[in-house]
C-alpha cells in the first residue's frame, strides 16, 4: 500500500512548510503537507483522497485572519490564495475566482467603471476569504453585492443562489469546513463618478489609523453591539500592553501585531489578558475574530 506521502506527491505537494510563511501573522510551526490550488477538479480528487486516507485538512487563503499554531499542522494545508482564472465580466455583474485577492479585484472594478467594491479595497484577503466571513469595511460588506456563490460540498460542485440570511457579521454560510469557495458572482453598478475618491479616501484611512508596518491578522476582535473594540481595550489600559514578542498596537487597540518573534502563546496570552482586562472594566466580553488554524480542519 502506498504512503500517504506517495500518494500526494501526484499533486506537487510540498512538505515541512513553516506557516510563518503562509500567515500574515508570520507565526506558526511547520504544515506537514501544502498543496497549492492549480484546478477545480484536482480539488476535489485532493479532499477525497483526505477522506480515503483519514487526513486532516483546511482551507488557507492569503492567511489575513488566522492565527497559526506554534506546534504546526500535522496534515494538509490547501492553499487558495491565487486565481485560476481572469474576472469575467457582464455589464455590471462579474464573476471572479475564490483565490483572486479582495483589493486587486477591487481596484480592477473600478477601473472598469463600476462601483460597489471600493471600500473593501484595503482588505489583505481572497475573494473566497471575503464570502466566508462576509468581509466588510468602512459601512460595506461583500454580501450587500453578493449575488451567487459556486462552492464546493460534499464532492458536489454547485452555484448557490445567495439570501440575506446566508450572511451576518464576519460570518456566512460559506465558511470551511461547511464547503469551499470557488466563485462568486457579484451585482456592481455604473460609477457614479465618485468611486475611485472613495477608494483612495478609505486606502488613506488604513495608513493613518491601522498599524500596516508590523506583522498583523487584522482586527482581533468582533465590533460588541453597541460599541467598538479598540475604544473599549484601550478604556481598559491595554494599548501598547506586551506578552513576549506581540503587542497591542499603540497605533490601534483593536489590532495586535508581531513586533518580532511573536509566538502562537504569546498571543494567545495576550488575547485572554485584553479580554479578562475588559471585561472588568467596561463589563463587555470580546470575541475573537482571528480564526485559529486547528479549529478550522477537517478531521476524518
Amino acid at each position: 500500500m502506498k504512503t500517504i506521502t506517495e500518494q500526494l506527491n501526484r499533486f506537487d505537494i510540498r512538505q515541512n512548510v513553516p506557516l510563518s510563511e503562509l500567515t500574515s501573522f508570520r507565526i506558526g510551526g511547520d504544515a506537514a503537507f501544502v498543496w497549492q490550488v492549480d484546478d477545480y477538479v484536482h480539488l476535489s480528487e485532493i479532499i477525497t483522497l483526505c477522506r480515503d486516507m483519514q487526513l486532516r485538512y483546511v482551507l488557507l487563503g492569503k492567511g489575513t485572519n488566522v492565527l497559526a499554531e506554534d506546534a504546526g499542522y500535522p496534515g494538509l494545508v490547501i492553499r487558495f490564495d491565487r486565481p485560476l482564472h481572469s474576472p469575467v465580466y457582464d455589464g455590471c455583474t462579474i464573476r471572479a475566482c475564490a483565490g483572486m485577492s479582495l483589493t486587486q479585484l477591487a481596484k480592477e472594478t473600478v477601473a472598469n467603471g463600476l462601483q460597489g467594491m471600493e471600500c473593501l479595497s484595503g482588505i489583505p484577503g481572497t475573494v473566497g476569504g471575503a464570502c466566508a466571513m462576509n468581509a466588510g469595511a468602512y459601512g460595506a460588506e461583500i454580501r450587500q453585492i453578493l449575488q451567487r456563490v459556486r462552492v464546493l460540498r460534499d464532492g458536489q460542485d454547485q452555484w448557490v443562489d445567495v439570501k440575506p440570511e446566508m450572511l451576518g457579521y464576519r460570518t456566512s454560510v460559506f465558511s470551511f469546513p461547511n464547503c469551499i469557495v470557488l466563485e462568486a458572482e457579484l451585482r456592481l453598478l455604473p460609477d457614479d463618478g465618485g468611486a475611485l475618491d472613495r477608494m483612495k479616501d478609505c486606502t488613506q484611512k488604513r495608513k493613518e489609523k491601522q498599524p500596516l508596518e508590523y506583522p498583523s491578522a487584522g482586527s482581533v476582535f468582533k465590533r460588541p453591539t453597541g460599541y467598538f473594540a479598540g475604544a473599549l481595550i484601550q478604556e481598559s489600559g491595554c494599548k501598547g500592553l506586551t506578552v513576549g514578542g506581540a503587542q497591542v498596537s499603540e497605533k490601534h487597540a483593536g489590532f495586535i501585531v508581531n513586533r518580532g518573534g511573536a509566538t502562537e502563546q504569546d498571543v494567545s496570552e495576550l488575547i485572554a489578558v485584553v479580554q479578562a482586562r475588559v471585561r472588568e472594566h467596561t463589563g463587555v466580553s470580546l470575541e475573537c475574530e482571528i480564526k485559529r488554524l486547528g479549529d478550522l480542519q477537517c478531521i476524518y
